[in-house]
């Protein structure tokens, strides 16, 4: 039985690293994933994960018309995935290039701040393969410093996006849209920090 498990465990992760040699995208995303965990290490849980993913691309896309990572993308639960994501991930932690650590945070009761368990985290010892062009490396690096592994303005700095993918049907392929002629890909970052700026002053 144990032989048995062995050989199908072994005959699926060769089948998982096909992906690799059939598919260029897939190296790509790979590469894509731990840049955002060495940015942010310990900050994105999946969800969080492939919503920076999905924002790099859709940003990329709206500047350039293609994404960076050239993957489609689905609405799951919580959130969109890239095609493929699952196998890759797998693949990913089955050579050792990520960890799945707790998340760990206080949080506020009558009884003091506890230590409470929320979930799962990404951390990696492994540096992404710079397989990006300038631009490409410009809009992940963008990406991961306005979020931050925060999700609590991603419908005001990508309104278009966010609309976009929650308005796709739950497993059903999200497409990226062009911008009508004169809008922006998000508000104009140094326009925004200057308006926070002026209503503290306020």
């Amino acid at each position: 039985m144990s032989i048995d498990n062995n050989k199908e465990s072994g005959e699926k992760e060769k089948k998982t690293s096909d992906i690799f040699s059939a598919m260029p995208q897939a190296l790509k995303l790979r590469a894509a994933v731990l840049f955002f965990i060495n940015e942010l290490p310990e900050k994105l849980d999946r969800i969080k994960l492939c919503k920076h993913l999905f924002y790099a691309d859709g940003h990329y896309f709206q500047k350039y018309s293609k994404p960076i990572t050239e993957l489609p993308y689905l609405h799951v639960e919580g959130s969109p995935q890239p095609v493929f994501f699952n196998e890759i991930f797998h693949l990913m932690l089955a050579k050792g290039e990520i960890e799945v650590v707790p998340n760990i945070e206080k949080e506020n009761s009558s009884e003091g701040r506890p230590l409470v368990m929320k979930g799962f985290v990404y951390k990696t010892s492994i540096l992404f393969e710079d397989l990006f062009s300038r631009d490409e490396k410009k809009v992940l690096k963008s990406i991961a410093s306005l979020l931050k592994g925060s999700m609590m303005l991603e419908t005001r700095y990508f309104p278009n996006l966010y609309q976009n993918y929650v308005q796709t049907p739950l497993y059903e392929t999200i497409y990226f849209k062009e911008l009508p002629a004169g809008k922006r890909p998000h508000l104009l970052w140094k326009a925004w920090a200057k308006k926070v700026f002026r209503l503290l002053g306020e």
